[in-house]
């Protein structure tokens, strides 16, 4: 069973393009047998290479660790961030291989917009621990460099290089440079300029993110992996990019300019064609590299944002699950235990090669020609679709580590990815008013409102219920351990004993909580949770007025 200390390796900062940078990064087994590893890079300039195992450094997971060590070459790259995808595999019969480590690297020095009274930081990684020194052009007290939390288990050191102008600092550009010394690695020691861009105008920043959590080498854009042959993605699963402003005033911006044919403004049903929303379709697209962008002008000081999106498109193959890709449907909280008769999704690759396919109860064990195997059976589906399936656990999977697999139906099948299983594991969703409005800071609750809290991973039910079948509405199923609400938090929590607790009648594996809201609850933002056979559930806002 492959794990590895870190799923990243940088921002390793190079204050000129030439120097040779090495960084190391443990794997170790957490199950039986022998970890055999191999890997393999993206990019050329850097390179990745197995060594002996020997006592872990960096974890105590585990006694013996393989060191896995990584040389960065940095002669040739372009000023800014280039970034590489390092995947770690292991044989056939290893679970939860092959993982990704995304290998990031900044040339040149450190350029930022800022706005009086605000911070901004910029992350870079070192392989031992520095001293420095900092000096700003002007005398100011604005740079700083800090070590995010060091000790004795590492190999990898994270600092912030950390801008604080003060809100009196006038508008203009301000240098200074950050220099260490003392490291092992002589790739660490240098002097990094940076420069800073006071202005009291917007500051555009892109958020770009997808549904699935492929692996992301650039952190101010996306990279996207599709099979030939793959169905465009739209919503729910398309491209997310969004501008924000970190500066002062306010920040408009125009349509983005986009480059590649392949990457399109997204109709979201029932809304039309919504900002911020691109659907990649790739059909007809031979393998290769097509880069793309959204360009968005602006009135911010930096102005126009470039935010790139590489689409890459590789050989049809067998479907891939993501490490730590099988996740509650609630919380999506990678490596969390989930609960018999829970609702998953399975996030990857190549899953699926036809369009979102959607079921209702009673759910089938194969659709959109592919099925999802827990210990080696077909499981109930919601949906499937190219990067992500919705299935429900049986109730009478065996607690502990279950293994997951994708099918589809021409025969290919996926890699073994890990789950751990618990009786129950309570998550909630939303919570719904006594006038059926979702509850919110614009639709509050009342004290004395009867409330409906909906959730999954309750586990059990009396009467029993088979996993993909419809809740029945007489008799109810309710949740068999003793179920307390929780309103506020920690000791000044009021517990209230709800009216109902178990399935939603007509639904498969979603349940609710009927609650009347207590006496003494007070108005504004309430934390809200529940207790199932002693297990606590998640927290989730309510609003009370």
């Amino acid at each position: 069973m492959l794990r590895l200390v870190s799923s990243t390796v940088g921002p390793v900062q190079v204050a000129a393009a030439g120097p040779t940078n090495t960084q190391t990064l443990e794997a170790y087994n957490l199950g039986d047998g022998t970890l055999s590893l191999a890997v393999s890079s993206s990019q050329p300039w850097v390179s990745a290479l197995p060594g002996a195992a020997r006592k872990c450094v960096t974890t105590t997971a585990a006694a013996s660790c393989i060191p896995i060590q990584f040389t960065i070459n940095t002669a040739g790259l372009p000023q800014g961030t280039s970034s590489a995808i390092v995947t770690v595999s292991g044989d056939a019969s290893t679970i939860d291989a092959p993982q990704t480590v995304v290998v990031t690297v900044r040339v040149g020095g450190v350029n930022v917009y800022a706005a009086p009274g605000r911070t901004r930081d910029v992350h870079f990684a070192a392989s031992s621990y520095l001293n420095s020194h900092v000096t700003t052009q002007d005398g100011a007290n604005w740079l700083a460099l800090s070590v995010d939390g060091s000790g004795s288990f590492r190999f990898n050191y994270p600092y912030t290089i950390h801008l604080q102008p003060p809100a009196t600092m006038s508008p203009g550009t301000y240098n200074g440079t950050v220099t260490t010394t003392g490291g092992s690695n002589p790739a660490d020691n240098q002097t990094i300029p940076v420069t800073m861009q006071l202005t009291t105008q917007p500051i555009a920043v892109a958020s770009a993110t997808t549904a699935t959590f492929a692996p992301q080498p650039a952190p101010d854009g996306l990279v996207i992996r599709l099979a030939q042959g793959a169905p465009p993605l739209t919503y729910p699963f398309s491209a997310n990019v969004v501008l924000y402003n970190a500066g002062q005033g306010t920040l408009t911006a125009q349509a983005p300019t986009i480059t590649g044919s392949w990457l399109k403004p997204d109709n979201v049903p029932g809304y039309g064609v919504v900002p911020g929303y691109y659907s990649i379709d790739p059909t007809g697209l031979a393998t290769g590299d097509y880069p793309g962008s959204l360009a968005f002008a602006s009135n911010a000081a930096n102005d126009t944002v470039t935010v790139p999106i590489d689409l890459q498109i590789v050989p049809k193959g067998n479907p891939l699950i993501y490490y730590q890709g099988v996740l509650d449907n609630a919380t999506f909280v990678p490596g969390d235990t989930v609960a018999q008769g829970d609702i998953l999704v399975v996030k990857g690759e190549q899953l699926s090669f036809s369009p979102l396919t959607s079921a209702a109860p009673p759910l089938p064990t194969a659709a959109g020609g592919t099925s999802v195997l827990v210990n080696g059976n077909a499981v109930p589906l919601f949906y499937t679709s190219y990067g992500q399936i919705a299935f429900q656990l049986p109730y009478d999977v065996p607690t502990g580590t279950a293994l997951v697999q994708v099918k589809r139906d021409d025969g290919s099948i996926s890699n073994l990815a890990s789950v751990n299983i618990a009786p129950r594991a309570p998550r909630l969703l939303v919570t719904v008013n006594q006038d059926y409005s979702i509850n919110s800071a614009a639709h509050p609750a009342h004290v004395g409102d009867a409330l409906t809290v909906y959730g999954i991973g309750f586990g059990a039910t009396s009467p029993a219920v088979t996993a993909g079948t419809a809740a029945p509405s007489n008799p109810l199923a309710s949740v068999t351990p003793i179920t307390s609400v929780a309103f506020g938090f920690g000791f000044f929590a009021t517990d209230v004993q709800p009216l109902f607790a178990g399935l939603t009648p007509t639904a498969a594996g979603l349940y609710q909580v009927n609650v009347v809201v207590p006496p003494g609850t007070p108005a504004g933002t309430v934390n809200l949770s529940v207790q199932v056979g002693g297990v606590a559930s998640n927290v989730i806002t309510l609003y009370v007025q």
